[in-house]
């Protein structure tokens, strides 16, 4: 059995339950981006650009 985390809502349960699967229904499920390890940590992803007509930043370092 593999302990695996959900990523979308499955059987009637939240996204981020944590669950145990046979080896073939984690594959296939992860397939579908439906589930990731328990033990993988979760990806983030980037801010939001909030203005996306500004100008982009220097390197302020250089200056």
């Amino acid at each position: 059995m593999i302990k695996a985390i959900l990523t979308k809502p499955l059987d009637g349960q939240p996204e981020g339950t944590e669950r145990e699967f046979s080896k073939a229904d984690f594959d296939r499920l992860e397939a579908m981006n439906a589930v990731r390890l328990a033990d993988e940590p979760e990806k983030k992803a980037a801010p939001k650009v909030q203005n996306k007509k500004a100008p982009a930043t220097g390197n302020k370092a250089a200056d």
